[in-house]
């Protein structure tokens, strides 16, 4: 029934002369977010690592540039849970409408 919905919606709307791509899909990314999370917060695992390291052998500048990295590599990991639980929120159902 939501699949319907969106189709009507999306009818309508590409319908508008200012629209100049309509696109409809039913693919379900959640899986693939989930994988790219946790190839993410591998790599923040291995930032730390070596952030331990370098910092065990006095570069503390080499340890603050990995746990930096760390960081980034986490809130990616974050941003693809978060895309993950959208996808499996809308049951695979995506209409994107742009120009």
């Amino acid at each position: 029934m939501r699949f319907g919905y969106a189709v009507a919606i999306a009818a309508c709307l590409g319908g508008s002369p200012a629209m100049a791509e309509l696109v409809i899909g039913g693919d379900h990314d959640s899986a693939r977010h989930e994988d790219r999370a946790d190839q993410q917060r591998e790599a923040a695992h291995h930032d730390m690592d070596e952030a331990r390291q370098k910092a065990a052998v006095g570069n503390f500048r080499g340890a603050a540039h990995e746990q930096a990295e760390a960081r980034e590599h986490r809130s990616e990991a974050r941003e693809h849970e978060r895309r993950a639980d959208r996808d499996r929120d809308h049951d695979g159902v995506r209409v994107e409408i742009g120009h």
